[in-house]
């Protein structure tokens, strides 16, 4: 039981602790100690952003001077690639072959830029948008009757698209195939013709990756490579460092050259040097 001289002691010690925090109170705020005591944390807190801006403009500087820096590499690198390949691939004939988002249309384009400056011509550029193997019967039905099979599956119509996408870009004259023609209308092929085709092609470079996560390299990109290894045309692999998803392992199994970075100045200079190798039976 709590007894009153222990309820009067309590009271007491509350009031003397108030009165004790009220006079040492008026004790700092008479003498300015607090108010300097603020001062000198603002002044503090002001020195460190001082600091801090200081250190952010120098930083700025910094980036500044190697941003201008790696431009100026850029370019020197272009320049020293034009001379270090000019002649390599002189009067050779190349296509390039797209599946499944592999090269962008600026990567592509510097690729056939590179191919031009080492002497070569670029017939054509191929993009293939769909995947061979047809993902319904209905499309096998009428593909398979489109090559005259008896019997299509969608393994067998693959293997023909493949090889008829490796006809259109190693002979001109497979750009009259109805088979071509078909693959135009359902939009499984896009072409850009750059040169006349009036020889077999010298040696084809394939984009390797995909930016699309529902591509599958067994239904396009091995089907080609298959394609062009039965008509002996030489054949690469490129790349590209911005491909979401790489099938490298994949490709090495039919002992094929790839390059990788395909899109940058050592990617590039490196798949002019293997098409030189290949194409010269090095």
């Amino acid at each position: 039981m709590i007894s009153l001289r222990y309820h009067i002691t309590s009271t007491v010690a509350i009031f003397f602790a108030l009165g004790l925090g009220i006079f040492l109170g008026s004790i700092i705020v008479r003498d300015d100690t607090l108010a300097r005591h603020q001062q000198s944390l603002i002044d503090g807190i002001e020195s460190e952003f001082t600091l801090i801006r200081k250190d952010r403009e120098a930083l700025y500087a910094r980036l500044l001077d190697a941003e201008s820096l790696l431009e100026d590499s850029f370019e020197f690198g272009e320049m020293a690639l034009t001379k270090l390949v000019c002649g390599k691939l002189d009067g050779k004939l190349i296509a390039l072959v797209v599946p499944g988002k592999g090269l962008s249309h600026d990567e592509a384009a510097a690729i056939t830029a590179a191919l031009r400056e080492a002497g070569a011509s670029v017939s054509r550029i191929v993009y293939v948008t769909k995947r061979f193997e047809p993902l319904t019967s209905e499309d096998t039905r009428e593909l398979g009757a489109l090559y005259e099979l008896s019997k299509p599956s969608p393994n067998a119509v693959g293997e023909r698209l493949a090889n008829s996408v490796a006809l259109l870009v190693s002979q001109e004259e497979a750009c009259h195939l109805p088979a071509i023609d078909s693959l135009l209308r359902s939009e499984y092929l896009e072409i850009d013709l750059l040169e006349t085709v009036t020889s077999r092609c010298d040696a084809v470079i394939i984009a390797g990756g995909s930016r699309d996560p529902a591509h599958a390299p067994l239904y396009t990109d091995i089907p080609l490579i298959k394609a062009f290894q039965k008509l002996g045309i030489p054949t690469v692999i490129g790349e590209s460092r911005n491909v979401d998803f790489s099938f490298a392992s994949e490709y090495r199994r039919f002992r094929i050259p790839i390059i990788e970075q395909v899109d940058t100045l050592m990617g590039r200079f490196s798949l002019i040097e293997q098409l030189a190798c290949i194409m010269d039976g090095d």
